[in-house]
């Protein structure tokens, strides 16, 4: 006999065992999730921020920390510039922390995760989709694939987020543990490019080398970050971490007949930093409460506000990325912090925008803005 759910999620990553767990919440509880990986990996650092009036994710994730921090810096053409954040941090999580603990949840209240099984095929059967697992045939009402997709968005002006990350151990006590790095700028003409650096201690860090591009380009990422590292007289890289992440302010969701699909390459990621941690728990705190799972369940409520600014961001860091560094450096250390970090956690206020708006330079995002609609 045929096992039947109403909802199976295809990839047991952030996306879907939050969505997994939010359904939980909700009562929804037929539903499958499949894994390809046997176990789960420290391969991904979460970084958010925290304070006053932000969603608390702290409290919904119910993780031990691996480290806050109370200051940043940007650095332009070798200048630090450090910001005090007041009332508000900046946190990180390791991957493996977070979705051990999503795993659990599901399986104390009994959800099964199919683990170890790669999904090639996905037949749609009269009402329903059936896939072949590990032998037995599975009927789904609903599928919502969280998978990456093969071929990024090149529409104008979409990017990507390329970077490589070492945590690393070193032989001396070079960094301040009490600072973020959170862009350190190199000159280039053609890609927006920074250092990334999570202090852990005086001698032991994350450090990534980032490029905003529109091509990928690895080995061109990893010679830079290699030389990065030599910065540093490393006595051990503890584990390394790569990814490429979507930067567009295109999305579409809903394909067709009860298949969906969430995830990074449908508007998990912020279109102008690439980062999804906290629009992902926004997203999954969203969640309509329904008798039964239904596309607009899950369905990301757009700001318009936010992702009309995003567009112009990645306007002008596709069109002039040399001016980058400049705005970075204008939006920390010009706009209030506090409306930077609601701006960035997608809770802003009325106020937040404005202030941004007016404090950006006007010529340059003036520009990005024309472009949107010439190019």
């Amino acid at each position: 006999m045929k096992q039947k759910f109403d909802v199976g999620i295809i990839g047991a990553g952030l996306s879907g065992l939050t969505l997994g767990n939010s359904l939980l919440s909700k009562k929804i509880k037929n539903f499958i999730l499949f894994e390809k990986e046997m176990s789960t990996k420290n391969d991904k650092t979460y970084s958010f921020w925290s304070g006053p009036g932000l969603f608390d994710i702290k409290k919904t994730f119910s993780v031990k920390l691996k480290k806050e921090w109370s200051q940043i810096e940007i650095k332009v053409k070798g200048e630090s510039y450090k910001i005090d954040l007041g009332d508000y941090r900046y946190a990180c999580y390791g991957s493996e922390s977070v979705l051990s603990e999503l795993y659990k949840r599901l399986a104390e209240k009994g959800i099964k995760v199919e683990r170890g099984c790669s999904i090639k095929h996905v037949k749609k059967n009269q009402d329903d989709w059936e896939i072949e697992v590990k032998g037995k045939k599975i009927l789904l009402k609903n599928i919502i694939d969280s998978r990456p997709n093969k071929k990024f968005d090149d529409k104008y002006p979409s990017l990507k987020q390329v970077f490589v990350g070492s945590e690393i151990i070193s032989t001396k006590k070079v960094f301040d543990e009490n600072v973020v790095t959170l862009m350190d700028f190199y000159n280039s003409k053609k890609n927006v490019i920074f250092t990334y650096i999570l202090p852990f201690s005086k001698t032991k860090a994350l450090v990534e080398t980032t490029f905003f591009s529109y091509d990928i380009n690895f080995k061109q990422v990893e010679k830079l970050h290699k030389l990065t590292l030599k910065k540093f007289d490393i006595k051990e890289i503890t584990r390394t971490e790569k990814a490429v992440l979507p930067m567009s302010p295109y999305t579409n969701l809903k394909m067709e007949n009860q298949y969906y699909k969430i995830g990074n390459f449908a508007g998990a990621s912020r279109p102008a930093s690439g980062y999804a941690f906290t629009r992902i728990a926004l997203w999954a705190n969203q969640i309509e409460t329904k008798s039964e799972f239904s596309y607009e369940m899950i369905n990301h409520k757009e700001n318009y506000l936010t992702n009309w600014l995003d567009k112009i961001f990645l306007s002008v860091l596709r069109s002039n990325p040399q001016e980058a560094p400049e705005i970075f450096r204008i939006f920390f250390t010009k706009v209030p912090i506090s409306s930077v970090i609601r701006f960035l956690s997608e809770q802003s206020r009325l106020i937040d925008y404005l202030v941004i708006i007016l404090k950006l330079p006007k010529l340059v995002m003036l520009r990005g803005l024309i472009n949107l609609y010439v190019k």
